[in-house]
């Protein structure tokens, strides 16, 4: 993501903004764990973002595609957990990157006690 402001240009990378979205979802109610719940304990600590359940893609007309898969809590309202999660996610970035374009699809992949 490349903004330009009046001193010069500042890049971020889909990297940060997939921490971002990483810390977010962390902050967030309901979330047990964010990736496939068959992930084992060193695939999840070495593996990349994507492994993570997190993947960003900037399209060329710079908005911005967060795709979230997520393990919730078994007994919470699952589309009311979805909606403030995207809902979090889309201010978050908004604030933090000034991106105004976001698209936020969150997977539940699984429930866990």
């Amino acid at each position: 993501m490349l903004i330009t402001t009046e001193y010069g240009k500042i890049e971020i990378t889909l990297q940060a903004i997939s921490s971002i979205v990483k810390k977010v979802v962390q902050e967030s109610y309901g979330p047990v764990n964010v990736g496939s719940p068959q992930q084992g304990f060193f695939a999840r600590i070495l593996g990349s973002e994507e492994k993570h359940g997190i993947k960003v893609i900037e399209e060329l007309d710079g908005t911005l595609e967060i795709n979230v898969e997520l393990v919730l809590e078994y007994g919470v309202r699952i589309p009311t957990v979805v909606a403030n999660i995207q809902e979090n996610v889309f201010h978050r970035l908004k604030l933090l990157t000034e991106a105004n374009n976001v698209k936020v699809n969150v997977y539940v992949v699984g429930l866990q006690d």
